[in-house]
């Protein structure tokens, strides 16, 4: 299973830019991240940052051959 959280920011609600998957993967990551983007780009200067948490799962499947 892997999982990290996304930090989209967007510029009068159009998307700016999205933090990579490897960019925030523990909780610790996101807050500092996040605090950062905040301080730069300000509401009051209409951007928007909003945060996701993406967790994929899979399933293992065994070879299938045609007979």
């Amino acid at each position: 299973m892997e999982s990290h959280y996304e930090i989209n920011v967007a510029l009068n609600g159009r998307h700016l830019f999205a933090t990579a998957s490897r960019s925030c993967v523990t909780r610790e990551d996101v807050r500092r991240v996040y605090g950062m983007l905040v301080e730069r780009f300000p509401v009051k200067d209409g951007f928007s940052i909003e945060t996701t948490f993406i967790n994929i799962s899979g399933t293992y499947v065994p070879n299938l051959q045609s007979k």
